[in-house]
């Protein structure tokens, strides 16, 4: 069932729910307003009946042919019964000729209360205390309100027609305004199943109404989804042509060397040179092929595992790595303005992600700054911890500074160093997920400052 069926079954069943609720309370209060009109009708029959045997003092001169001409004219003017008793000795003055009994308990309670209504098997009564010069007296007017019980019946009859056409016509209107308010959906529907890969620059057209309702909400957020797709897709392709791009160039150097080398017969010392020169290439290959996977995130496949860590070991873990790898670089770690507080050295942090970020801030600075001295400096401000990492490079130029941390960016003025430009991108998705800031400054043959403020 569509959603234009279902808003058409629900919106009848709770219109059906609430029209039956009030149809069966207006009923009610109409039976109920009905019984006791036809009470008060019965009080006023009673009163009458008073007046018309006791008012003239007739009540010891009349025989009994006489109440019974009296009788016979006012049942066919009321059409109701009329009884009379003495209230002291409960002694029947007039009778008529309805089959029920009343007994003391109901007589007393017409005494007691002067006016008395009450049904026996769906007659209505009531019941009057009249005091008269001639003694005390109980009038009893009943009837049935045939009238009143056709007139249910007719209502009945009305309500449940009505009833069952409100039903019917409310799930018609329901059909047809649900369709009328989801075509903008089938339109959008439309819209989009023409939408592919090869086209998703498209978007969807703002309705003209004027307001804000839900499809504009819809269209605006389908909109953005499709920017965002977009993005996503382009940054994917310019991916796999910069990657292929970037591992197309060292395995072209390496299948270069080799294909020299097999050229004609070499020296040791000339095999021994295009050995390194392979090493270099394959390291090259190796580094961009690990920067891809982390990138991926294949190498980084728990990045929530966070704990506390301490800066500094993994900045001596770094330098003892770089150390290794370039012998004659020098790198100066100066810690003593947080010595008094090394809480400040504590983060919470992906260990294994934490050093891959700072490992890649500290090789560009020292590829681009060598052979002079890095300065890795560290302070507190405002209760948090401050890292600069200071190379004495030739610096970044300031129309770069925005792009040295897109994918595969390198600048003119450093593609003579060797690199891939993955390092700062990944950087910088890593420092994002620990919300480190990272600002850089930089001077054109100066040299280049990485600050890091931790949260």
């Amino acid at each position: 069932m569509n959603l234009k069926s279902k808003l058409a079954r629900n919106s009848t069943l709770l219109f059906a729910f609430i029209l039956g609720l009030v149809l069966i309370g207006s009923f009610l209060l109409f039976k109920s307003h009905r019984k006791d009109l036809y009470y008060e009708k019965l009080e006023d029959n009673a009163l009458i009946t008073a007046f018309f045997y006791f008012e003239k003092d007739e009540i010891r001169k009349m025989d009994s042919v006489s109440y019974k001409d009296i009788e016979t004219q006012f049942n066919k003017i009321a059409n109701q019964s009329i009884r009379i008793y003495n209230a002291k000795t409960k002694k029947l003055y007039l009778r008529d000729d309805v089959p029920v009994v009343l007994n003391d308990r109901e007589l007393k309670a017409i005494s007691r209360d002067r006016i008395l209504h009450f049904t026996i098997d769906e007659r209505q009564f009531s019941g009057l205390y009249y005091k008269d010069n001639q003694g005390d007296f109980i009038i009893v007017v009943s009837g049935i309100d045939d009238v009143g019980i056709r007139q249910l019946e007719m209502l009945a009859i009305v309500f449940f027609t009505f009833y069952l056409a409100g039903i019917a016509l409310n799930y018609l209107l329901g059909r047809f305004l649900a369709k009328q308010t989801f075509r903008p959906f089938a339109d959008v529907i439309s819209k989009v199943n023409t939408i592919t890969t090869e086209n998703l620059h498209s978007r969807l057209e703002m309705p003209t109404a004027s307001g804000k309702d839900e499809i504009k909400e819809l269209i605006t957020t389908f909109n953005y989804l499709l920017e965002r797709l977009e993005n996503g897709v382009a940054i994917q392709k310019n991916f796999l042509k910069n990657a292929s791009h970037e591992l197309k160039t060292p395995l072209t150097f390496i299948i270069g060397d080799i294909d020299v080398s097999l050229q004609h017969p070499r020296t040791n010392e000339q095999y021994e040179e295009v050995l390194k020169s392979l090493r270099r290439d394959t390291f090259h290959l190796k580094s961009t092929l690990d920067g891809l996977l982390i990138l991926s995130g294949l190498e980084l496949s728990e990045p929530d595992q966070m704990e506390m860590v301490r800066i500094d070991e993994i900045l001596w873990n770094i330098l003892e790595k770089k150390n290794i790898e370039y012998p004659e670089v020098k790198v100066a770690l100066n810690l003593d303005a947080v010595a008094n507080n090394e809480d400040l050295l504590f983060v919470n942090a992906n260990r294994h992600m934490l050093f891959i970020a700072l490992y890649n801030i500290i090789d560009n600075a020292i590829k681009f700054s060598f052979p002079l001295q890095v300065n890795i400096v560290a302070y507190e401000e405002q209760g948090k911890l401050l890292l600069k990492i200071i190379d004495q490079g030739s610096g970044i130029e300031e129309k770069d500074l925005k792009s040295i941390f897109d994918l595969f960016f390198r600048s003119d003025r450093t593609r003579h160093i060797q690199g891939q430009g993955l390092g700062l991108f990944i950087t910088m998705q890593i420092l994002k997920r620990h919300n480190i800031t990272l600002t850089v400054d930089s001077e054109l043959e100066k040299g280049t400052v990485f600050s890091l403020q931790f949260p």
